[in-house]
């Protein structure tokens, strides 16, 4: 467990490092790719086995993807960089969790997906204090306190949202393969950005929206065949 929990902490400092230097489209374009990197080796090492139609549907939300990054002509070397990292933890982490949370809630059945994302967080806890310090987080304290409560309870609000996200993403890996997670999470993102629009006023091209919408329905295109094929095997 400890592997897993040094490549999650390792997942959140590169993607809190790069998001200052790039655009959300970026992020959202890495994540595609390390989609299409997961599908390979799910297929190669776990033996998942893709349909015709859920070959077409990675396609399509890479597609999509694609055309939405390409319109992020913000190129920041530093955040690049950072995102490299990050693809590779979030890669490796994948088919860590699916390995072990596989052997341990369905080969051995001595710990279920909960119990299995308590104690990854539990032990990414003392990562995270060292990063801390070494970034000299503590320095900061003086300007989180004179804030108003309600700035206050937004930042609790993202820490209990990324408590739920650990108890989702363990169970998620006890249930489906690999690719099937990454590329909800994918969705997720895409999502993200249409609401952002709407909240933040973020002004997105025609052709930007359209690569949404492709993405978006890639992944449900993806989720439908997915249960076509799981019904297929019963």
């Amino acid at each position: 467990f400890a592997v897993s929990s040094f490549f999650l902490a390792m997942q959140i400092l590169t993607s809190l490092k790069a998001l200052p230097f790039v655009a959300i489209a970026t992020v959202v374009a890495f994540r595609n790719t390390c989609t299409v990197v997961i599908a390979m080796i799910d297929y190669t090492f776990f033996g998942t086995k893709f349909s015709r139609e859920q070959i077409w549907s990675l396609a399509l939300t890479t597609l999509g993807m694609i055309v939405y990054a390409l319109q992020d002509i913000n190129f920041n070397l530093v955040g690049y960089l950072w995102l490299v990292g990050n693809s590779v933890a979030t890669i490796f982490n994948t088919f860590w969790n699916k390995f072990y949370i596989t052997h341990y809630t369905k080969e051995l059945k001595i710990q279920t997906s909960y119990g299995v994302s308590f104690i990854q967080q539990v032990e990414t806890l003392p990562i995270v204090l060292v990063l801390a310090m070494a970034n000299n987080e503590g320095a900061f304290y003086e300007k989180f306190t004179p804030l108003v409560m309600t700035t206050k309870l937004v930042i609790f609000s993202t820490c209990l949202g990324g408590i739920l996200i650990g108890i989702a993403y363990p169970k998620c890996f006890s249930l489906v393969s690999g690719t099937s997670v990454v590329v909800a999470s994918t969705a997720n993102k895409a999502v993200s950005i249409l609401i952002g629009m709407y909240l933040f006023g973020t002004r997105l091209s025609t052709i930007q929206v359209i690569g949404l919408l492709v993405c978006i329905a890639g992944s449900l295109w993806y989720a439908m065949e997915g249960k076509k094929v799981s019904k297929q095997k019963k």
